[in-house]
């Protein structure tokens, strides 16, 4: 993980957003997802990035055998509280979504929710899809949430203001082209915390999504302007839900990265 990543997803992340619990949208969003993909009592699902676990654990309460992964300690450690304190049983792993800890073809279904685009290379953020198609099995399905990049482009904002809570979060932006790239220069203040922070991500139109699936052995079966199937417009939806399906068990190959 690079330093910026290590600093954000380790610290600022729950400064600046607070680490909820599950809420209401968060299990509506679950049950959609679970349709989504096609999941039964008792599927394998892999929440790739889970971050601090709402929706691995949501996904739990409908029933499923769920497995979160990230590298944050930071983020693990809240997804544990998040389950115990929900009553559902979640194996929560640390791990690099570029190489799963995983065996190949053993999920039903697999989620990656704003946690795709955070490395430093297009080779780097494509493997993290590989590894995906890897884990599934034949048939299974990958939901992809990411933020529609064409809008940001279009009319991009170089500052905002945040508050919530009691916590202000003042962002600086720069963007770099071909391929896009945002850096934020985060500055929190407030009863959560104080701190400066960076986040780099790069900038996905869904055509470009659709073409990574495809390469990565996942073609696409629908794009969303949510999980409850709204149509996606790319001119004015904020985010995209790309549902990608395994053809083929354990079709990714496991990478090697220097």
């Amino acid at each position: 993980m690079s330093d910026w990543a290590q600093e954000y997803f380790e610290r600022g992340y729950a400064v600046r957003w607070g680490l909820p619990p599950v809420s209401d949208r968060v299990r509506l969003e679950a049950q959609e997802l679970w349709d989504l993909l096609q999941l039964t009592p008792s599927s394998r699902i892999v929440d790739i990035g889970c971050g601090h676990g709402r929706h691995a654990v949501a996904l739990a309460q409908l029933g499923g055998e769920v497995i979160g992964v990230d590298y944050a300690r930071a983020l693990l450690m809240r997804a544990q509280r998040l389950g115990a304190d929900s009553g559902v049983r979640g194996d929560w792993i640390r791990g690099d979504m570029r190489r799963l800890p995983l065996r190949s073809g053993s999920f039903a279904g697999a989620v990656l929710i704003d946690a795709f685009g955070f490395f430093e290379t297009e080779e780097e953020n494509e493997v993290v899809l590989n590894e995906a198609a890897r884990v599934l099995a034949a048939g299974g399905r990958l939901a992809l949430k990411a933020v529609n990049g064409g809008l940001i482009l279009k009319a991009f904002r170089d500052s905002d203001r945040e508050e919530r809570g009691g916590t202000v979060v003042r962002i600086s932006r720069t963007l770099t082209l071909q391929p896009p790239r945002m850096t934020e220069r985060i500055s929190v203040s407030g009863t959560g915390g104080n701190g400066e922070y960076e986040r780099r991500q790069r900038l996905y139109r869904h055509e470009e999504l659709c073409a990574a699936l495809e390469r990565a052995g996942l073609p696409v079966v629908g794009v969303f302007a949510s999980p409850a199937g709204m149509a996606f417009d790319p001119m004015v939806s904020p985010a995209m839900w790309l549902i990608g399906q395994a053809q083929r068990e354990g079709i990714g190959v496991r990478p090697v990265l220097g």
